[in-house]
């Protein structure tokens, strides 16, 4: 029982230290036409989600991805610029679980954001790098409407439709991405074994 508790916090570091390194990432080479606002580094990161989903089958980062009004959203990602922002509830739920420690990574003012450090590029690796960069091209060159069109699919219709849970699922996310049959298979399997092992 211990042993899991240890694993269960060295996995927690690991993954704070990700979700840091993925927000520095975007935030320090944002270069769209918008300002580097919640809006667009919520999306940028949905985007390299689903892009490394669909082509490397697991998670870039770990997070839940739900589907709110204006399309899917990290759910931890979005409370972390919450946090930057000042969002006192926000800080008081985050208190202990080190979200806090990635949001002071970045700067708020005027409704956009920049970057206190450089990201630790130990914690991305050359498939990560990949689909950030993708997803910030991507992202960076879609307006409000675009961004918000192009992410209401099916996957992000049944969630946001669903009465319990708006959560969106990881695999469907990665087949509208258009990953295969076995890499659905895998990615699956993976995404269920990584639940068990929690």
């Amino acid at each position: 029982m211990q042993s899991q508790k240890i694993k269960k916090i060295m996995a927690n570091r690991y993954d704070i230290s990700v979700m840091k390194a993925v927000l520095l990432y975007i935030v320090g080479r944002w270069s769209g036409t918008q300002e580097c606002d919640v809006y667009h580094i919520v999306k940028a990161a949905f985007y390299a989600q689903k892009y490394h989903l669909a082509r490397y089958f697991t998670p870039l980062y770990p997070d839940t991805i739900v589907a709110l009004p204006y399309g899917p959203v990290p759910s931890a990602m979005y409370d972390v610029l919450k946090i930057a922002r000042g969002d006192v509830q926000a800080m008081r739920y985050h208190k202990n679980d080190g979200l806090g420690e990635v949001a002071a990574a970045v700067h708020f003012e005027n409704e956009a954001f920049s970057t206190n450090e450089r990201p630790d590029m130990d914690y991305l690796s050359r498939s990560q790098v990949e689909c950030l960069d993708d997803a910030l091209a991507e992202v960076g060159r879609m307006d409000f409407n675009t961004i918000r069109n192009t992410t209401h699919q099916n996957e992000w219709n049944r969630a946001f439709n669903d009465p319990v849970s708006k959560k969106m699922d990881m695999v469907a996310i990665a087949k509208e991405e258009g990953a295969n049959s076995d890499a659905l298979e895998y990615l699956k399997e993976s995404l269920e074994l990584d639940e068990a092992l929690m």
